[in-house]
């Protein structure tokens, strides 16, 4: 800062400065200020939204359960769906509300419309585990329609995430489906191992059966042979 030989002169200095900067200063604080609760504002919005969105998830649970259960509130299910993926389709919930979307496509055989509800879930850029998990459902869907290039491609990002299991099984039942045992018995055992080193390894019956199918043709080619 300046240095001054009296008061006064401090005093004109101030003066003249705030003559100068004073207004620009003003407007400054004010808009820092707009800023400032204008974004208290909006975080307040979200969270009003977030508080909405969640009541019609949980409402949108319920009525899946009663599907599930019994088939009854499917047209429920897909109104709360509707309505969470149209007016919250920026949060999770409405993400989450399109996978209910595909899943019933699917139950309908409509994959063709359940690939268009997960890739839109996908465009909206999601956190890692539901791109990850749609990722994995959309390679279902994909290869339901026969699509195996499109799915193998998507279960190669699923490889490194927490559903690396589950891809590596996918991935055995592309090849067996294209006539490469070799290959779908090798995804197979890489699923079993994978599904040891999960935190909670599940019990899956169907994919030992897979594996002692191959396995077992396997050693009786080589007995032919």
């Amino acid at each position: 800062m300046e240095t001054f030989r009296t008061e006064e002169e401090q005093v004109e200095a101030i003066k003249r400065w705030w003559q100068e900067n004073g207004k620009s200063t003003v407007f400054g604080i004010a808009l820092a200020l707009a800023i400032v609760f204008g974004w208290k504002g909006w975080q307040g919005h979200v969270k009003d939204q977030g508080a909405e969105a969640s009541a019609i998830f949980d409402n949108l649970m319920i009525a899946d359960a009663a599907v599930q259960r019994d088939g009854t509130s499917r047209n429920t299910a897909e109104h709360l769906a509707n309505t969470l993926k149209d007016q919250y389709g920026n949060l999770s919930y409405g993400q989450f509300a399109a996978l209910y979307k595909a899943k019933y496509a699917v139950q309908d055989g409509e994959y063709d419309a359940a690939a268009s509800e997960l890739e839109w879930v996908l465009d909206q850029g999601p956190e890692p585990v539901l791109m990850a998990q749609t990722q994995l459902r959309l390679a279902q869907v994909r290869f339901a329609l026969d699509d195996y290039a499109a799915a193998l491609a998507l279960l190669e990002d699923v490889a490194s995430s927490g559903y690396a299991a589950q891809a590596a099984e996918l991935r055995g039942d592309i090849l067996f489906a294209q006539g490469d045992k070799p290959g779908a018995l090798s995804a197979y055992q890489q699923a079993k191992v994978l599904a040891r080193e999960q935190e909670v390894p599940s019990n899956n019956a169907l994919l030992d059966l897979k594996i002692s199918d191959l396995s077992v043709a396997a050693t009786t080619e080589k007995g032919t042979n």
